[in-house]
């Protein structure tokens, strides 16, 4: 069941995102749309290397595309990818959007790109649910990747993020 977002409460994006914090694999397409965005996982791009982008509809809604031919590791990562933009750079998303590929030629600043991998970070690998699972001695990055639907790479990089 996703959670809904409700005005009258008073919810942040940030509170919504955190009731999805709890379970891994993180259920990052429903956390998208518990934030009123709607995911495309099956876009092309002129551009192979484009990994995804987000963009504002002209009925202020948003969409996160995501390039249909990357892995599966690599969509779950590009989409908290895109959610961390709409949480902290909304306010530049438009309706050309945000494109993020592999050499961050995206209309976003290095140090907008280098938040937004910060906050994906955490919305793919919680860092409530890493530390869990290492406390029970589970700290190989192959394991982690596996548990979270992340790459090795990612997972060996928040590991030592978080002091494993």
């Amino acid at each position: 069941m996703l959670p809904k977002i409700n005005v009258e409460l008073g919810l942040t994006p940030f509170d919504i995102v955190d009731k999805f914090k709890n379970t891994a694999p993180v259920d990052l397409v429903g956390m998208a749309r518990a934030l009123n965005i709607n995911v495309d996982l099956n876009a092309s791009f002129k551009d192979p290397n484009t990994s995804g982008s987000i963009r504002r509809l002209r009925d202020g809604s948003y969409l996160i595309s995501v390039n249909k031919d990357h892995s599966p590791n690599r969509k779950r990562f590009t989409i908290a990818h895109e959610i961390s933009h709409f949480l902290l750079h909304k306010d530049i998303i438009d309706q050309r959007g945000l494109v993020d590929d592999a050499m961050y030629r995206s209309g976003a600043s290095r140090n907008e790109e280098f938040q937004a991998n910060r906050l994906a970070a955490e919305l793919l690998m919680p860092e409530g649910l890493v530390k869990s699972f290492c406390k029970a001695g589970l700290t190989k990055p192959s394991l982690i990747a596996r548990v979270f639907g992340a790459s090795e790479e990612a997972a060996r990089i928040r590991l030592a993020q978080l002091g494993y």
